[in-house]
């Protein structure tokens, strides 16, 4: 769900500050001990609980959706705020040996509603061959709902959905009203990560699934969070995930935002613009196949490691440095010499159609928009494809969680709320004074404490907002040791930020997963 592109990069959420330490068991275990406080913590006055049918293939499965609040607390054990979550689990005998996903977006500042009606619920939002929204909006069964093989439990944090600090307004309608902020423990790298673990305990413990293979999923900066909380469960909380599924994430902020003469965003993006300038057929260097994106770019890739980044290195452009890089992202020498061949994605939307007076989108750049302002260098404000997006999946969950799990709430629901984007706690994140935040330590550090720990990314290959090369490149950086480097693997779909609003890229991605699954359970 700062700026627009900050907005954007970060989709896909909270934070509670640490438990004080007092209990002799804690200082023993090294595991966080519940206090007699959150023993309880479920708002059953604020519940709905209701049973569907799913079908998936030949098989029709009964199983029960849960909407809900948690109560979240402070060091001194009061109300905090409230948790908004919907969770799917499969009526079965033996439900503890069954998967239990955790499902977060980014933002930060996005409620869950993107991944919950786009992609992994049992009811999906209908979207056009190109992944945007027809109107009117409508509903339909998912098919390739992960609910297939794992039960489902969609998080809001705090500031998002109708999940609020306490004390907040139930009839407030402005993400802007006072009480919805709450930085000091929520908004923050590490204040989201520690109300989360404390979220995910509560939630093992009022449903009994301590046992349950536990997986987390997240979106953009859900990827992020999901990094981190691998760590953070393993090492404070005594949960040890089985699996990570980190959709279109950002890993490690130096390579999204950098410094004036950081060299890795660049290198990051040059593969996705050569696959966006493909399909808008500005560039004959890449054949591009939907079915095999990444294997369309090879040489792309190969080249951004190589001769472009010691061309960017080197300062100045050589005329047969610029003349490459020309011919594989569409753009003219000119324009490349006069930044040193430092193209940002906010220049790039603008300029590649900008002969037909057209903009694309940095979350999909296939997509292609009315200019509202092609006098402009340089995209400026928010994205279009996102405000016409975000509509129709306000509307469509704000009827689906009515209509078909009978929860009714007085609050707006908040899909996007920039309010916690602007107000997030990033130096809670930075080890020292300066930097940026990153998730890549804490991913590998989880990844060495829990060798049975599986890790999937997956990426959109038009993604100019958190690009599939930087996880490439990352992965790389992370030198992971041989008994678990193969523990880690990347998925390139067609599409962006959001591929899944692909039909084809959604089938690909439910496939990819199962099988992930199955290698772990």
């Amino acid at each position: 769900m700062i700026s627009q592109l900050m907005l954007i990069v970060i989709i896909v959420w909270i934070g509670l500050v640490q438990m004080p330490v007092a209990m002799s068991a804690e200082e023993e275990t090294g595991v966080k001990q519940e206090s007699p406080s959150e023993a309880r913590a479920s708002d059953l006055a604020n519940q709905s609980v209701t049973t569907h049918i799913f079908k998936s293939g030949q098989a029709t499965l009964d199983y029960t959706a849960t909407a809900a609040s948690v109560t979240v607390h402070d060091k001194q054990f009061k109300p905090a705020g409230q948790i908004f979550y919907v969770a799917y689990t499969m009526n079965q005998p033996d439900q503890q040996r069954r998967a239990l996903t955790f499902v977060f977006n980014g933002g930060p500042g996005a409620a869950s509603a993107y991944l919950h009606l786009g992609a992994l619920g049992p009811k999906r939002v209908v979207f056009n061959k190109n992944g945007t929204v027809p109107t009117p909006t409508r509903i339909v069964d998912n098919p390739k709902s992960w609910l297939a093989f794992t039960d489902l439990v969609f998080v809001d944090p705090v500031g998002t959905g109708y999940s609020r600090k306490s004390g907040s307004k139930k009839t407030s309608q402005s993400a802007s009203d006072k009480q919805v902020h709450g930085r000091s423990q929520f908004w923050g790298v590490e204040e989201d990560v520690h109300s989360l673990s404390r979220f995910i305990r509560n939630y093992l413990t009022e449903e009994n699934r301590w046992l349950s293979p536990v997986y987390l999923a997240g979106e953009s900066y859900g990827g992020f969070r999901v990094a981190r909380l691998s760590r953070r469960l393993q090492a404070d909380y005594g949960i040890a995930p089985s699996g990570l599924i980190l959709i279109s994430p950002a890993l490690d902020f130096s390579f999204i935002w950098g410094g004036e003469y950081s060299l890795w965003p660049w290198v990051s993006l040059l593969p996705s613009y050569a696959a966006v300038a493909a399909i808008h057929q500005r560039s004959d260097q890449v054949d591009y196949i939907a079915e095999r994106p990444r294997d369309t770019l090879i040489e792309v890739e190969r080249f951004a490691l190589t001769g472009y980044l010691s061309g960017l290195a080197a300062g100045t452009p050589e005329p047969d440095w610029l003349d490459q890089v020309s011919n594989i992202i569409a753009l003219d020498k000119d324009t490349l010499q006069r930044s040193t061949g430092r193209i940002s994605a906010a220049r790039f939307v603008k300029t590649l159609l900008a002969d037909q007076r057209r903009l694309l989108s940095l979350y999909d750049g296939s997509i292609t928009l009315i200019d509202p302002d092609p006098a402009k260098q340089f995209m400026s404000g928010r994205d279009l494809y996102l405000d016409r997006l975000n509509a129709p999946v306000t509307a469509a969950f704000n009827s689906y969680v009515r209509k078909h799990l009978t929860f009714k709430s007085e609050l707006p629901y908040l899909l996007l709320n920039k309010d916690v984007s602007s107000a997030w706690n990033w130096r809670s994140g930075i080890h020292g004074q300066q930097g940026f935040a990153e998730a890549v330590s804490d991913l590998k550090l989880a990844m060495s404490l829990n060798p049975d720990m599986r890790v999937k990314i997956v990426h959109g290959v038009f993604d100019l907002v958190t690009p599939y090369f930087a996880s490439e490149i990352l992965i790389r950086q992370m030198a992971l040791d041989p008994k678990i480097s193969r523990n880690i693997e990347l998925n390139v779909y067609h599409g962006g930020h959001m591929f899944y609003f692909h039909q084809d890229s959604l089938n690909a991605l439910y496939s990819d997963t199962l099988r992930f699954y199955k290698r772990n359970l």
